[in-house]
């Protein structure tokens, strides 16, 4: 019925049919006219159905999925449309390489939850395609547990439509927080298995990409863009060097040293991660101070960043990895920020260490501007050149 007044709201008229001595002919004619009208407009309501499907395969066909990216405080997000038709519900989600796991808040969260509360949600109650998975998620997320419901709808992400696609209906968590202007969360990690179901890249796979491998572009300001399904070969300059990972779930690789300018500050089991659910780099402890001491940076009360004398920034150093014999830099352009308070400009340092504990260097989303980093998940390796 639902489906019915969506579709042909208006479009026919039932006449009563009547089984007596008179008129039985005529009431039996219009009824098969009626039939005839109603089965056309079945056949063509089966043609829209089928539509998101056919761009579905037409998309794919083309062996690469485009989705447009919006680098807001230096962290990849996009808007993706949950049910169909008219019941669809637009959400700003992360794209994040540090999970497999793709969630959003639900209807039902605690609203005294402040990442309830403060961001946009998904209600199965208003989409005529949902369908109740039937069982529950839990998963990790900045350090907190999210816990909920999986449930199924129709997901339009970039140029693609995913039919009956799972994710994770967040209800809960061990603690509240909070975090920036996205409202949801797709995992692009390594990992095959999910708790919220299919990951994204595998539902992808499954549907004829020309390659398992996708890449992040940033172009001027804050937009860019997702390609998943091939290498975009005119981003970026010189070979391009391929490590294989050495974590299941997540993107670390190995390389042969990390220096600053001429200064090692790493030559061996230097472990480098590509994560764009931060936005900065975050080193360990021991070897960020190595860098604090040749550029000369302060401590920022109450902040792990530390500042800089904007006159001297020219003269920093570049960040070097050194990956199979080939260097990749980052230069102060890239690592050190700039604003201004009052009419005073300030400087600081986008390089940082977090815990003692942290034995391996987190190349956020600042990293892949001037690096061009190719994750492949088909072959679980990491693919970089210098960008253009």
């Amino acid at each position: 019925k639902q489906w019915y007044q969506r579709r042909v709201r208006g479009q026919i008229t039932f006449s009563p049919l009547y089984v007596s001595s008179f008129g039985v002919e005529t009431q039996f004619s219009a009824f098969i006219q009626t039939l005839e009208k109603m089965m056309k407009l079945l056949l063509l309501n089966l043609i829209l159905l089928a539509i998101p499907e056919l761009c579905l395969s037409r998309s794919i066909k083309e062996g690469k999925v485009w989705i447009p990216v919006t680098n807001t405080d230096l962290t990849p997000t996009t808007i993706v449309a949950f049910g169909a038709d008219f019941d669809q519900t637009y959400l700003r989600i992360l794209l994040t390489t540090a999970s497999t796991e793709m969630w959003v808040p639900s209807a039902d969260c605690n609203s005294e939850y402040t990442w309830c509360r403060q961001h946009g949600h998904y209600n199965y109650r208003e989409s005529h395609s949902y369908v109740d998975s039937h069982r529950n998620f839990s998963t990790h997320f900045q350090d907190h547990i999210v816990s909920g419901r999986v449930s199924a709808d129709q997901i339009e992400i970039g140029d693609v439509i995913l039919s009956n696609a799972e994710f994770g209906e967040a209800i809960s968590s061990d603690t509240d927080f909070s975090y920036s202007d996205y409202d949801g969360v797709v995992g692009l990690g390594p990992g095959k298995h999910s708790t919220t179901g299919s990951p994204l890249l595998a539902q992808l796979l499954e549907r004829g990409l020309d390659d398992a491998v996708f890449s992040f572009t940033f172009t001027s300001g804050e937009k860019g863009s997702l390609v998943i399904g091939g290498v975009q070969h005119d981003r970026y300059s010189g070979d391009m060097v391929w490590s294989r990972i050495v974590s299941e779930e997540r993107w670390q690789i190995e390389v042969a040293g990390i220096d600053i300018g001429s200064h090692s500050i790493c030559s061996s089991d230097c472990v480098v991660e590509f994560n764009t659910e931060i936005e900065i780099i975050i080193g360990p402890a021991e070897q960020v101070e190595q860098l604090y001491q040749l550029v000369d940076a302060k401590e920022i009360p109450g902040v792990t960043i530390r500042s800089v004398n904007c006159h001297k920034v020219d003269s920093f150093p570049d960040l070097t990895f050194t990956v199979k014999g080939q260097k990749l830099n980052i230069t102060h352009k890239d690592y050190v920020g700039k604003t201004k308070i009052g009419s005073t400009e300030f400087c600081f340092l986008m390089i940082t260490s977090v815990e003692d504990d942290v034995t391996r260097w987190i190349m956020g989303t600042l990293a892949h501007k001037p690096l061009y980093v190719v994750y492949d998940f088909g072959r679980y390796q990491v693919g970089l050149a210098e960008s253009v």
